[in-house]
Parts: C-alpha cells; structure tokens; sequence
C-alpha cells in the first residue's frame, strides 16, 4: 500500500500547478478538474500501479510456504508453489520450468494487454 501511495503522490507532484490555475480560470469546480485534469494527467501513473499490483498479486509463494505448505488437502495450493514442489520436492525440473516459463508468457500477456488498454504510454499534457 504504501509503494502504491508513493506512486501516485509523485504522479501528483509531476502534474504542472498552471494546468490548475487555467481551470480555475476557466471557472472549472474542484470536481470537474479533478476528473477532466488529475485523472487524465495521472493514466500513465495509474496504469503502472494497476500493472505492478496485479504481478504482485501473483507473488504469493512465500505466504503459503511458511504457513500451509499447499494447506490441507491442497486447499492453499498456489501455482508458484506446486511449481516449487514440482522441481525441489519431487525433482522434475524440466516441468516445472516449462511451467515456470508459461507463467511467465501468461503475465507478459496479461501486462500487455493492460498496458495498451490503460494507454499507459500516452500522457495528456501537452
């Protein structure tokens, strides 16, 4: 949560005080230029986060490893983990990189796809 908040505040600190200032000009309330000024300003920020967040989502190895080891009856059972079992439990470490390797083709996919929806390279300022 925090990496996230430290994201967005300097996403915030790089948006220009003047683009403010010609919406308050303009007559803009503190909603509009919120929504027709932060937001827009802060889609690249906010794509990185979304992308970094769901690979960290992903990072869950470690949680189950120490309490469960895959729970009862495989109920905690995560794919990094059977991944891990696979080559240092039960030594097939050629299946579990190929699955290793799937994984990551399933996340280099996944980032792809959000980056070019969120258009996370394009930036409103002009």
């Amino acid at each position: 949560m925090g990496y996230t908040a430290l994201l967005i505040f300097a996403g915030l600190q790089s948006i220009p005080n003047s683009v403010y200032e010609a919406g308050k000009v303009d007559g803009a309330s503190e909603w509009t230029m919120f929504w027709r000024i932060t937001m827009p300003l802060l889609r690249p920020i906010l794509a990185l986060v979304l992308i970094m967040t769901m690979i960290g989502s992903f990072q869950v190895f470690d949680t189950v490893s120490v309490t469960t080891q895959g729970g009862p009856v495989n109920a905690t059972r995560v794919l990094q983990y059977y991944i891990y079992d696979m080559a240092f439990g039960r030594f097939q470490f050629g299946y579990a990189s190929a699955m290793a390797v799937g994984l990551l083709i399933v996340l280099a996919a996944i980032t792809i796809l959000q980056y070019r929806m969120t258009r996370a390279g394009e930036t409103d300022l002009a």
